[in-house]
């Protein structure tokens, strides 16, 4: 009997082979029907190697859907809960398998140390660990049998809960409150939460146990309803089995706001004992005041579907009225420091920490707060521990993806946006930042699939919309960039899309003899800032040599380096993550002059690198052209490092109005 049963179609045996031979390294015992025998019945080996198999492979290609074998082979693995599918290229799953968790390794070319690889191999090793157990009765030859079905692995829904207030307008209190629910109850250990984007979607008639397994495979949903009254609040809340319909748990609340963050620490412990999962509150509680609370829930209820100048503005302004009434209040210290950012977003960042160090946010806030050219690692280590204390929190997912991006580690930045996304299916927030990443990692087609499923979802998201729109320009199609900047709203004149729309269309119009000079007029406009993106494009459409003379004379100048012009907010590019866009699509021709190995250098991505030992995905795709790692080496004790500020945001002349005044040692919250 072999471990594994590998499904496939025969015009993708050559990818096939790749897992056969990945497989046996791992010392996996694999059957495919290359190991027939002659004389053998085909339909009778394969079905008992079906049947005996610990764990049935099945790769999912273009061809593969549409073969009547492999989708048999797949409906016996469903039913006998053997079934571990992965998608070896872009294609529409047969729709009975649209729910089940499905790895995307369309990238993979047999590496090992392959991040999305290494997760699918634990995947398939926890199938093959099974124990199976001989039957009792003997009925001729003896057979093993399949085990028992798993237990469920606990997927739970937590809703937007009811707002029962006698002001409708207070929705975004009833929506916060359930937010903060979620992120609790997903503290409890090896308990999966889907993310709020997908599960507050379900409001009125279709908050039912059926819509909620249809659309997010959820084996639990928590629903209830929040009622406000002055400095009150009452909140009931059911839990309740999707498969069964059965209540486990239900119970009301009566309690005065002020003790709202003990009150949620109290519904997730219930939640999870009878998910019967262990749960560990983060902190001891602490008293809050109602209204600072209230304008910590605005600030989370802005930040939804977009990420314009205005929103971040907005945010600003509600998170310092709540840390104003409630100076201990770390998670807001930590939520604005992520929208500051800079040395006002330092101190904010560590006067949360000052107040709770497991404050997940405060360390997001300050790896995006740190120097855009410097502590590299460290960002990187606060982003990861953030992401690791709070994986649904979308925000710190974001400043995660961000960073790693920043650092040309594309393969992990794959993973983490993946995992995101299985947690928060529905949220175009999510999607746009996976569609970019797929898009830099080099797997177009699924890229575009994203953004085109989630606009079509979501057709008022602005932000998913930029994303599709610089991905048609990374692909050279400006036409349809164009037809999606002109769906786009923006609030400050043109947007950033708008601006690169403009600027390729014109070029493309010229001759050759002026294309240089009105290449070179168009990256110096902002003169002596420079921009990563301006740099990529001018590259892409052939003037690399004038991109790379304005982007060195710049940083060697230490003159301020930025991501791009952004009149809108939705590529600011944050100053902790400018480096993000040497890694885009667009920039490919710069990574594959040696110069760029100085570039990284100046930046202190190769001190990082070094380091950290984790290097990035473009050292092989650059192999052909230099070796960036010795390149880098040669120049390290050569080159100054860059030391300059980044180019300004609307927001770095704003003061911080209330880090100063508080003690970051001591008391926390304590006025000097």
């Amino acid at each position: 009997m072999a471990d594994i049963f590998l499904s496939y179609n025969r015009e993708d045996q050559a990818t096939a082979r790749l897992y056969v031979e990945a497989f046996k390294r791992e010392k996996l015992s694999v059957w495919w029907d290359t190991t027939l025998k002659v004389g053998e019945a085909y339909d009778v080996v394969t079905e008992v190697a079906l049947r005996d198999a610990k764990a049935v492979v099945v790769l999912w290609s273009a061809r593969s859907v549409l073969s009547r074998w492999v989708r048999a082979e797949a409906t016996v693995a469903e039913r006998a809960k053997t079934l571990v599918p992965v998608m070896i290229e872009p294609c529409q799953r047969p729709i009975m398998f649209e729910l089940t968790h499905t790895a995307e390794l369309g990238h993979w070319k047999g590496a090992a140390n392959d991040e999305a690889w290494i997760a699918f191999l634990a995947d398939v090793r926890r199938f093959c660990g099974v124990v199976r157990v001989a039957p009792e009765s003997g009925e001729g030859l003896a057979q093993l049998i399949a085990p028992s079905a798993p237990r469920r692995e606990t997927l739970l829904a937590v809703l937007a809960f009811d707002n029962l207030s006698n002001d409708p307008d207070l929705s975004y209190f009833s929506d916060g409150v359930s937010e903060e629910i979620l992120y609790t109850v997903a503290r409890a250990k090896g308990l999966r939460v889907i993310g709020k984007a997908s599960s507050f979607q379900f409001r009125g008639p279709d908050k039912t146990p059926q819509e909620i397994v249809q659309a997010l495979g959820a084996t639990h949903m928590l629903d209830g309803s929040v009622r406000r009254s002055g400095d009150s609040i009452r909140i009931s809340a059911e839990l309740v089995d999707t498969a069964t319909l059965q209540t486990l748990w239900s119970e009301r609340y009566d309690r005065a706001l002020t003790d709202i963050f003990a009150l949620q620490d109290e519904i997730a412990g219930a939640i999870a004992a009878a998910l019967d999962h262990h749960f560990a509150p983060a902190r001891v509680p602490l008293p809050i005041d109602p209204t600072a609370y209230d304008l910590y829930l605005q600030a989370r209820a802005v930040h939804a579907q977009d990420y314009t100048w205005a929103d971040q503005a907005k945010c600003i302004e509600l998170l310092e009225g709540a840390i104003g009434r409630a100076p201990n209040f770390a998670e807001a210290w930590g939520r604005l420091a992520i929208y500051r950012r800079g040395e006002h977003g330092i101190a904010e960042a560590q006067h949360g920490l000052a107040l709770n160090p497991d404050c997940a946010t405060s360390l997001a806030g300050l790896a995006m707060s740190l120097p855009p050219f410097a502590k590299h690692a460290e960002k990187l280590a606060l982003a990861e521990r953030a992401y690791l204390l709070a994986p649904d929190d979308h925000l710190v997912g974001g400043v995660y993806t961000i960073l790693l991006l920043s650092l040309g580690l594309l393969g992990r930045a794959c993973v983490v946006s993946a995992e995101r996304a299985t947690r928060d299916p529905l949220s175009p927030l999510v999607a746009g930042s996976l569609a970019i990443v797929y898009r830099s990692a080099g797997r177009r087609a699924e890229a575009i699939a994203l953004a085109d499923r989630a606009i079509a979802s979501f057709p008022d998201a602005q932000y998913v919309k930029f994303i599709r729109g610089l991905i048609a320009i990374f692909d050279g199609d400006i036409e349809h960039a164009a037809a999606v900047a002109a769906t786009m709203s923006t609030t400050e004149g043109d947007s950033a899309l708008r601006v690169l729309v403009t600027f390729t269309n014109a070029v493309a119009s010229m001759n050759p003899a002026s294309q240089a000079a009105s290449v070179d007029r168009f990256l110096r406009r902002n003169a002596p800032t420079a921009y990563v993106t301006d740099a990529g494009l001018a590259a892409a459409m052939g003037a690399g040599d004038v991109a790379f003379d304005y982007l060195l004379e710049t940083i060697r100048d230490r003159h301020p380096v930025g991501f791009t012009l952004d009149k809108d907010g939705r590529a600011a590019g944050n100053d902790a993550a400018i480096t993000s866009g040497l890694f885009l699509p667009n920039c490919e021709v710069l990574r594959r002059d040696v110069r760029f190995a100085e570039v990284c250098v100046r930046l202190g991505l190769y001190q990082c690198w070094q380091e950290t030992k984790r290097w990035p995905d473009c050292v092989s795709e650059v192999a052909p052209y230099y070796d960036l790692k010795a390149e880098c080496a040669k120049l390290a004790s050569v080159v100054d490092l860059y030391d300059a500020q980044p180019a300004s945001s609307p927001y770095d002349a704003r003061p911080s109005p209330s880090a100063a005044r508080y003690r970051i040692a001591g008391r926390p919250g304590k006025k000097v």
